[in-house]
């Protein structure tokens, strides 16, 4: 008997050492690889101390294994970047104007395959069948407001042209009504096209369903949920906020200087969310366990649900660039294989502002960018730290 106890209690002993080993060998090393992986990332924003810059958050199993700002958030004032600094981040903000519909279809309110004129009975007939699954999923045919795709239609009431950046912009009255009768461009479902206006349509769709602003909306249903209490979508540009980093521009011809940009864009949907890194992390968590609607995990299946479907071939080849198709966009999140790991992402930018945020689920790992000034490529800057992170820490 005592021959028996001692040989199971040898095994169970090699077998917690081999556990041990285990997972000794997949966990994230720390010490001098942890310093080394910070020095290393740290060398990316040389020189960046009286200039703008970036706040810089790496994620591994639910916690920042790095989280820091580099540069400064006010230059007039000479203040620093740091994580609880809130940044705009751009198209990430479409993320959240997805999420909040996939809310209000799993309660029941809305469904995909409605047709978009269902719920905005303002719309322009488009001649075909348009539906919040389309719109969604940039299949839609509808341009897009930034670019090219309606050249002279975007003009004030007093006719004079729409203008980018620090200039003066339609009200929210005015452009909601503009791009309502917008035509397609493209028919539905034939060809991926990008366009933020499908975006803020689809914003118009989640008020007239729910009856809130999508400020209040996404409050009540993600912000305020997940805790998440310096995040919103701005709706009001003369809203006073505090630890708002500014954003800045370099001026040509001029080493060393900067603009200010102020941007006068109130609607929201395609953009407008601001947040920090302190806050962000909150998001990134809730793809892991879901905490929203009905706390149910099909419903980061749906966020993660592409078009067509289509399963992506894997790649190891270093991305800098976002490949956008009807292959691999999903609630506005691009899939790729980045290192030969599923990789989910999406970049930002405004009048200054630059972000990107890339999650690979199959190893618990996220890089955050939020930049304020448009010289630093926040999406390369992302990826640079996904290759320190894979070299430094060698995933298996």
């Amino acid at each position: 008997m005592r021959q028996i106890l001692y040989k199971t209690s040898f095994f169970l002993f090699a077998f917690i050492v081999s556990l041990s080993l285990f997972a000794e060998h997949h966990r994230v090393p720390s010490g001098h690889i942890n310093h080394q992986f910070a020095k290393n990332i740290d060398s990316l924003f040389k020189d960046r101390s009286n200039k703008p810059g970036c706040a810089v958050g790496v994620i591994k199993d639910g916690l920042y294994i790095h989280k820091k700002g580099y540069g400064m958030a006010n230059l007039e004032h000479n203040i620093p970047i740091k994580p609880n600094t809130i940044f705009r981040i751009g198209s990430i903000s479409k993320q959240f104007t997805a999420m909040l519909l996939a809310i209000l279809e799993e309660k029941g309110q809305l469904s995909f395959d409605s047709e978009m004129k269902e719920h905005l009975p303002d719309l322009i007939d488009y001649g075909e069948k348009v539906t919040i699954n389309q719109m969604i999923h940039q299949f839609s045919g509808l341009g897009d407001y930034e670019y090219a795709d309606y050249p002279g239609r975007f003009k004030n009431f007093m006719g004079n042209e729409f203008r980018w950046g620090n200039e003066d912009y339609l009200s929210n009255e005015e452009f909601h009504a503009l791009i309502k009768t917008l035509p397609l461009i493209i028919k539905p479902e034939t060809q991926f096209h990008y366009s933020n206006t499908g975006y803020v349509l689809l914003a118009l769709v989640a008020e007239n369903v729910s009856g809130m602003s999508l400020r209040k909306l996404a409050n009540e249903e993600i912000f305020g949920p997940l805790k998440m209490d310096n995040s919103f979508f701005n709706d009001d540009v003369n809203l006073i906020f505090k630890n708002r980093a500014d954003a800045y521009s370099p001026i040509k011809n001029n080493q060393g200087g900067y603009k200010i940009n102020v941007t006068n864009l109130s609607w929201v949907g395609d953009g407008g969310v601001y947040t920090s890194l302190d806050d962000f992390i909150k998001w990134d968590q809730n793809f892991y366990m879901n905490k929203l609607g009905r706390k149910n995990k099909s419903l980061i299946d749906t966020m993660e649900k592409t078009y067509s479907e289509t399963k992506v071939k894997k790649r190891n080849q270093k991305m800098a660039n976002e490949e956008i198709n009807e292959k691999t966009y999903a609630y506005a999140q691009n899939l790729a294989y980045y290192n030969g790991y599923k990789r989910w992402s999406q970049s930002g930018s405004w009048a200054g502002w630059l972000a990107h945020y890339a999650r690979f689920p199959e190893i618990g790992f996220s890089t955050v960018v939020f930049c304020n000034t448009d010289e630093i490529d926040a999406t390369i800057i992302s990826d640079e730290i996904s290759d320190l992170y894979f070299k430094s820490f060698k995933e298996k």
